[in-house]
């Protein structure tokens, strides 16, 4: 019997809870250091930052009773989970349905969000993120040494002071990136404006592209870039001094493309657009 009481407390450790409206509880797990901390929210709000080691705190706000908040992790403190769902035989309205989260992360742990329309800050997290929204503003910050994926449908996009592997997918949703550098920074979006304000510095592989919304690059004197711009059907706008290149992989269209370097070249930049329009400018 003693036995089957130790095996049972560290099987799982979790918590369920069903609160009142606007009712504020705290969960706390475990996790070890290369695990995997999962949250999924349909409304409401997600915040991550970075905690003490080992632990993941989470404070949840639900506002009404027809909500459920699950929190798990496993034996080995691999995977923690957090959860919202309706509860059985509940038909919440969608104010009802929205779970508030504020939760702490260790440092050195991987993080995956996804919500429908609740927007997700990350502020601080050192670890890989994985973000991704419908329609809820996602916006990371003051991140480094991390890899970074983000995936909006509708969902805006802000990203500032981030370094590491960043990728980007957006429909319709703008990407707004301020001091987002790295080896490698890609941002794809199908309608939604990019908008690079930053010096692409660390001699990284950019690729900004967009099939018909615009791309707005703000650059300054010190950028460091060897920079290509090209719109198949829109038009390209260029404010900033680029020393011609001798050898080019195409050739520019006046008013369609451009390319150039500025100092050593050490950055590859590349903006692309189908109907959009391209303006790169000096900070």
């Amino acid at each position: 019997m003693k036995k089957l009481a130790i095996v049972g407390a560290i099987v799982i450790m979790s918590a369920t809870f069903a609160p009142g409206s606007d009712s504020t509880r705290q969960i706390k797990l475990t996790v070890a250091t290369g695990g995997l901390v999962n949250v999924v929210n349909s409304g409401g709000s997600v915040t991550i930052h970075q905690g003490a080691p080992h632990q993941v705190v989470v404070d949840a706000v639900t506002h009404s009773e027809k909500i459920e908040v699950d929190a798990s992790n496993t034996p080995d403190g691999r995977r923690a989970d957090i959860r919202t769902h309706v509860l059985s035989g509940q038909k919440p309205s969608s104010d009802e349905s929205k779970v508030d989260y504020v939760i702490s992360v260790p440092p050195g742990v991987s993080v995956t969000v996804t919500t429908a329309t609740a927007p997700i800050t990350a502020d601080g997290v050192g670890g890989d993120l994985s973000l991704s929204s419908d329609t809820g503003h996602i916006t990371a910050k003051s991140a480094t040494s991390t890899h970074l994926q983000v995936r909006g449908v509708a969902a805006p996009v802000t990203l500032t002071n981030v370094v590491g592997y960043v990728e980007v997918t957006s429909s319709g949703g703008a990407v707004q990136l301020s001091n987002v550098t790295g080896p490698k920074v890609s941002v794809s979006t199908t309608s939604g404006d990019i908008g690079y304000q930053g010096d692409f510095s660390g001699g990284g592989s950019y690729v900004l592209s967009t099939h018909s919304g615009g791309i707005d690059v703000t650059l300054p004197a010190s950028a460091s870039v060897d920079l290509t711009a090209r719109s198949i059907t829109g038009s390209v706008e260029n404010d900033y001094p680029l020393q011609s290149k001798s050898h080019m992989t195409f050739v520019p269209m006046q008013g369609r493309s451009f390319a150039g370097t500025s100092n050593s070249g050490s950055s590859s930049v590349e903006l692309q657009s189908f109907s959009g329009k391209i303006r790169v400018k000096k900070q």
